[in-house]
């Protein structure tokens, strides 16, 4: 029997990768997975399992159209329990993975390959596990320092389905984890390895593509592009912006430029703010959103920190393109 993926995003961040034959009701996908998701009537007319299908589609069966407006739906927004599966789709649900009896995946144990400080402030480190990790380009994990019990969230950008993560980690004086990779860690050092998480992440749509990335917020982008390269996912007009404080702060240049041959529609600037090197704009990354072409179809992609993500929030809406296009991740 044919199946088709269903991916289910819950708001902490929990990530569900189920299969779903042609035709079933999204909310019968979940219950064959243990999971029940919040629902009332059953049959369009509570608003109950209201969700939002950001990445492919799904087929509406009757519903009550107060409970569902056009404009919301012409969103994306849609009623689980009467949402039908007829290709992949991704589905963002606004509550928590708890309130659905929903286990976390189980994490791994990972071991640490290789650290090496590759710019100013940043580390690039290498993680093995022992099953690959299969995630949605601009996913994250969460690690776990041996005898701490407090964890730490960075995006991978390797591509999906490897047992070796890569991640390019930002180094915080007095921060838990900068100070165990600059001072404890090596390779061979064990550390746990959540399962992906987070809402993040490519859409497989036709649409042009702005990514727009504040110092370590390149990685996830990373992996996005890695994607494209290989087939994975659709290869649309993608301008990458990349920030940072200081032409000493760029990192991974070569292999962009080696994804930039795999992604012939791959254009690339940088900005630094100040130490600017050659081939640099002077300023922010999020100021060169306005002084660009930019279809009004585009779908934008920000991630750095919070002061930057707001900047290119607004850019964006200065540039006409509609809030519901940009997606943001933040970290501090």
């Amino acid at each position: 029997m044919e199946t088709i993926p269903v991916t289910l995003l819950f708001a902490d961040g929990v990530t569900h990768h189920l299969k779903a034959a042609k035709g079933e009701k999204v909310t019968d996908v979940a219950a064959s997975a243990g999971l029940t998701l919040l629902t009332d009537c059953s049959n369009g007319q509570c608003g109950t399992c209201a969700a939002n299908c950001v990445s492919g589609s799904l087929e509406l069966d009757d519903y009550d159209p107060s409970v569902l407006p056009d404009d919301e739906r012409e969103d994306g927004a849609v009623l689980c329990c009467v949402s039908r599966v007829n290709e992949p789709a991704v589905i963002e649900l606004p509550y928590d993975s708890s309130e659905a009896s929903a286990e976390e995946a189980p994490t791994q144990k990972g071991q640490v390959v290789a650290i090496e400080k590759i710019a100013e402030e940043t580390v690039r480190l290498e993680v093995d596990v022992l099953e690959p990790v299969h995630f949605l380009p601009g996913q994250y994990v969460r690690m776990l320092l041996p005898g701490q019990t407090q964890w730490r969230s960075y995006s991978m950008a390797n591509e999906s389905g490897h047992t070796r993560l890569v991640f390019f980690v930002r180094i915080v004086p007095g921060g838990m984890f900068s100070n165990w990779l600059t001072s404890e860690a090596a390779p061979g050092a064990h550390i746990e390895v959540s399962a992906p998480r987070g809402s993040f992440f490519l859409r497989n749509d036709d649409r042009p593509r702005l990514f727009v990335a504040g110092g370590t917020g390149l990685a996830p982008f990373l992996a996005m592009l890695r994607a494209v390269g290989n087939g994975s996912y659709a290869a649309t007009p993608t301008r990458l912006l990349v920030g940072v404080r200081t032409g000493q702060h760029l990192f991974a240049t070569e292999e962009i430029e080696a994804l930039k041959r795999a992604c012939p529609h791959l254009q690339v600037e940088y900005a630094a703010e100040s130490a600017v090197t050659e081939g640099c704009h002077e300023g922010y990354a999020t100021d060169l959103i306005t002084q660009i072409e930019v279809d009004p179809r585009t779908q934008v992609y920000l991630c750095g920190p919070p002061p930057m993500v707001e900047a290119g929030r607004d850019a964006a809406a200065k540039a006409g393109l509609r809030r519901g296009d940009v997606l943001c991740e933040r970290f501090a």
